[in-house]
């Protein structure tokens, strides 16, 4: 009799501990204001969509303007908001990892026309591909988007860092990653 009650506390214990554990990995919403509005980004509750989204919320205090829902793999980051583009509407960043290459994968939206709107960034050019192999940090910074990452170098085969590192930022007047 008491083998089973011990053992039925162990299950329990078990059991919330797994339960504790299977709520820990649900990512929190990522909260940003610019003026008057509130940006969310979150994942996507609806357990009907066809794979993983990513919905980014427009409020302007209760009011919601907006709601786009969008296709990730991996986990999400972090997300971003600022007048990228410095026309005085905001843009909306997100980043994410890919669960495959562990490559970290950079969205921007404008808010434009009371829409949000994809803006489809450059790829690194040739020069700057060199040495890399992702896992970038991504940041919003002085109202520049920035990326950093580390270089590497061939070596026996195989990919060996370097000390050095690579910072770059997004020119929107441009359409291309710049050296920072």
């Amino acid at each position: 009799m008491l083998r089973s009650i011990a053992l039925c506390a162990g299950l329990n214990a078990l059991i919330a501990v797994c339960a504790a554990a299977a709520t820990a990995v649900e990512p929190a919403p990522m909260q940003n204001t610019f003026a008057a509005f509130t940006v969310a980004v979150t994942p996507d509750p609806d357990p009907s969509a066809s794979g993983p989204q990513y919905q980014i919320t427009v409020r302007d205090s209760d009011l919601v303007l907006a709601r786009l829902s969008a296709p990730y793999s991996g986990s999400l980051s972090k997300s971003y908001v600022a007048d990228l583009n410095h026309d005085g509407a905001f843009e909306v960043v997100v980043t994410y990892t890919q669960a495959e290459t562990q490559a970290t994968v950079i969205k921007v939206f404008t808010w434009k026309n009371e829409l949000l709107q994809p803006i489809k960034l450059a790829e690194l050019d040739d020069q700057q591909k060199q040495g890399y192999r992702g896992d970038d940090e991504v940041a919003v910074v002085a109202g520049k988007l920035v990326r950093l990452f580390q270089i590497y170098e061939a070596r026996d085969g195989g990919w060996a860092a370097t000390a050095t590192q690579r910072r770059l930022h997004y020119g929107f007047d441009s359409n291309r990653w710049v050296v920072d």
